[in-house]
């Protein structure tokens, strides 16, 4: 799998690239709110990053599997 650096990256560290990147919209609604946004942009920042969470988990499974079902060990 040397020839595959990203696809070995997602499968090995891919349950902290989710929290990371599920996380960012948070943050992206705290800074808003630091910046004067209104108050509503919290709740649609935690469910948006609750959303982005589970699509990048199911992009991590799917990799996972497609890594250990087609790449030679």
């Amino acid at each position: 799998m040397d020839q595959y650096p990203t696809i070995r990256l997602i499968v090995a560290k891919g349950d902290a690239l989710a929290a990371i990147t599920g996380l960012l919209p948070l943050l992206g609604a705290l800074a808003a709110m630091a910046l004067g946004w209104h108050w509503l942009v919290l709740p649609a920042g935690a469910i948006a990053a609750a959303v982005v969470y589970l699509l990048m988990r199911s992009y991590v499974e799917l990799v996972r599997v497609i890594a250990d079902m087609l790449i030679p060990k």
